[in-house]
C-alpha cells in the first residue's frame, strides 16, 4: 500500500496508532512536499529508511502552467533508486463548481484550499499513490470532488484505511513494534489476531462492550446455552457482513476502464451479501428476544426481527419505558431499509451502475438505483428523515443517456458504510438496553411474588403463574454513582484498525 503524507501539515511523524503502521514491510511511504523543498523534515528522515521524496511543485493556479483548461504543474521525485517529474493537471473550475453547491451546514473551505486538495490529488495519482495522509480541512470531504482522485484522509483515519488492506490482504498481524535495547540491538514485538476470522470478530465487538460481554460471559450463564449459541450466530454474522463490506470496497478500488462490469460485479455481489448477513442478524436477535420474554416460546415458530416496522410497537414499548428507546427508534429505520434492499434481492436484482457523482462529471462512482424501491422513496410512510437519506448518500442523480430522467440513486460505498455502522450501533443499543433493564413482564412478576408472600392467604404454588422472562433480561443493573470504565487498550486499538463503528459510539 503506498501512502503520502502530507509534510507540509505533517511536519512531524504523528504520535498513535499510525507511526508504527508507517515501518512495516507492507506499507510503503511516500512523502509529499511543497514546492521549494527537497528534503524530508528531520523527523521523518529519522523514522524512515531513505523515503521516496515528491516535490509537488503547485502554489496557486494564477501561477501554475496551462494545458488547455487545465492547471498543470510538475511532482519531482526522488528516491535511492531513481529521480525524476511527472506531469499532473487538473481543471480549476471543478472546484468552483463545488464550493457553489456545497452541502448547507458543511464547515466552509476556501478556494484556494480546494485548488490545494486538487493539485495535490493529481500529484499523488501522477505518481500513483494510493492515498493522502494530511491534516488539511478538506481531509475526507464528501463535498472535495478531488477525494474521489486520490483520497485524503487524516492520520486517525489513515489507520481504518491499513486496517482495511490488511484484512482484504488476508494478514493477521496487526501491529508491529520495533523498540532499541540498551547495549544495542532492537527488540521486535508482533501482534497477530492469529486469522483474519478472528480480525473480523475482534473488530465487531471493539465499540460493543455490552454485545461483546453478552456473547463471551452472560449468555450462557444467564440464558443458557441456546441463548449463548443464537448471540454467537448475530456475531458471526455481523462479522460476514463486515467482511462483505470490506470486499465491495476492495472492488470499489480499481479503475473503471475497460472491465468496468467486472468492477460493478464484484462491488454488487458484495454489498448483496453485506445485506443478507445483516438481516440474518436482525432476524436471529428478534427471534431470541421474543424467546426471553416468553420462554414458552418455540424458537422455532417466532417470525418477529429487529428489522419489522412493528417491533419496537408491539414487543418493547409494552416493556421498557419510552425513555429508554430513543437511540433504538433511530436506528431501527436503516435496518429496515436493510430489509427491504434484501427483499428485493429475492424478488430481482438491485441495480447497482456507473454513475456521475457531480453535474459536471469529474470522477464516475457506483450507484444503488433506488427509483424501482418505492417503500425508500420520500413521503411513503416510512419513518425516513432526511438525516437516513443523507446517511446512506441518496441523491436525485442525472439521467444516464441522453432520453433518460433523473432517478433516486444511493452512492453504494457510503449505503454500504452507513448500513454496517448502523447495524453495529443498533445490536450494541438493543443488548445494553435488554441487560441493563427488566422488562415490564419481569417486574410484575415480582411484584406479584412479593404481594403472594405477603399474604397468608395466598398459593404460592397456583399452577396457572407466568413462566417468568430469562433472568437474562436485566441482569446488569446499574448501581448508584456507578460509572462505565473506559474500554481496555486492546478494544481501543481494534476499533480504531476497524474503522466501520459510527463516531457515536463510546
Amino acid at each position: 500500500m503506498r501512502l503520502g503524507i502530507d509534510v507540509a501539515t505533517i511536519p512531524d511523524p504523528p504520535d498513535g496508532y499510525l507511526r508504527s503502521f508507517l515501518t512495516r514491510d507492507e506499507i510503503e511511504v511516500h512523502l509529499l512536499m511543497p514546492e521549494g523543498q527537497t528534503e524530508p523534515p528531520a523527523g521523518w528522515a529519522g523514522l524512515l529508511d531513505k523515503p521516496i521524496l515528491h516535490t509537488v511543485n503547485f502554489t496557486t493556479v494564477a501561477d501554475a502552467g496551462r494545458f488547455g483548461d487545465a492547471a498543470e504543474f510538475h511532482v519531482t521525485t526522488k528516491s535511492e533508486e531513481e529521480e525524476g517529474w511527472s506531469i499532473a493537471r487538473f481543471f480549476p473550475v471543478y472546484q468552483q463548481l463545488d464550493e457553489q453547491t456545497a452541502p448547507n451546514g458543511d464547515p466552509a473551505l476556501e478556494l484556494d484550499e480546494r485548488h490545494l486538495a486538487a493539485a495535490y490529488a493529481a500529484g499523488a495519482g501522477a505518481v500513483a499513490v494510493d492515498a493522502i495522509v494530511t491534516n488539511r480541512a478538506t481531509a475526507s470531504r464528501t463535498a472535495v470532488a478531488d477525494n474521489d482522485i486520490v483520497i485524503a484522509v487524516t492520520p486517525e483515519d489513515a489507520v481504518a484505511l491499513i486496517g482495511h488492506y490488511l484484512r482484504v490482504t488476508s494478514n493477521p498481524i496487526v501491529n508491529v513494534e520495533v523498540s532499541q535495547l540498551l547495549g544495542g540491538g532492537i527488540l521486535t514485538t508482533t501482534e497477530s489476531t492469529g486469522t483474519v476470522v478472528n480480525s473480523y470478530l475482534w473488530g465487531v465487538t471493539s465499540a460493543m462492550p455490552y454485545f461483546d460481554v453478552s456473547v463471551e460471559l452472560i449468555g450462557a450463564a444467564q440464558g443458557g446455552p441456546k441463548v449463548a449459541e443464537a448471540l454467537q450466530s448475530v456475531h458471526v454474522r455481523l462479522a460476514r457482513a463486515a467482511r462483505a463490506f470490506d470486499h465491495m470496497l476492495a472492488a470499489l478500488s480499481n479503475p473503471l476502464n475497460k472491465r468496468k462490469a467486472d468492477v460493478v460485479e464484484a462491488a454488487a455481489e458484495a454489498f448483496d451479501r453485506e445485506l443478507l448477513y445483516l438481516s440474518a442478524a436482525f432476524d436471529i436477535y428478534g427471534r431470541l428476544y421474543r424467546t426471553l420474554i416468553d420462554p414458552s416460546i418455540n424458537m422455532d415458530d417466532v417470525r418477529d426481527s429487529l428489522d419489522s416496522r412493528v417491533f419496537i410497537a408491539k414487543h418493547l414499548r409494552p416493556q421498557y419505558d419510552a425513555s429508554l428507546l430513543g437511540d433504538i427508534v433511530r436506528l431501527q429505520v436503516y435496518s429496515w431499509v436493510c430489509k427491504q434492499l434484501r427483499n428485493h434481492i429475492h424478488q430481482g436484482i438491485l441495480q447497482v451502475v456507473p454513475q456521475s457523482g457531480r453535474q459536471y462529471g469529474n470522477a464516475t462512482t457506483i450507484a444503488l438505483m433506488l427509483a424501482g424501491i418505492p417503500e425508500l422513496a420520500p413521503g411513503a410512510d416510512n419513518g425516513m428523515q432526511q438525516d437516513h437519506y443523507d446517511a446512506l448518500g441518496v441523491w436525485m442523480a442525472d439521467p444516464v443517456n441522453p432520453f433518460g430522467t433523473p432517478a433516486m440513486v444511493a452512492d453504494l460505498a457510503t449505503a454500504g458504510f452507513a448500513l454496517m455502522g448502523a447495524a453495529l450501533e443498533y445490536v450494541e443499543a438493543f443488548t445494553k438496553l435488554i441487560l441493563r433493564n427488566k422488562p415490564a413482564a419481569s417486574i410484575a412478576l415480582e411484584q406479584t411474588a412479593g404481594e403472594q408472600d405477603s399474604s397468608d392467604d395466598a398459593d404460592a404454588g397456583d399452577a396457572g403463574a407466568a413462566q417468568p422472562p430469562s433472568r437474562f433480561l436485566g441482569c446488569v443493573q446499574a448501581q448508584p454513582g456507578e460509572v462505565e470504565p473506559p474500554p481496555p487498550e486492546k478494544a481501543k486499538f481494534h476499533r480504531a484498525i476497524f474503522g466501520w463503528h459510527p463516531a457515536s459510539m463510546t
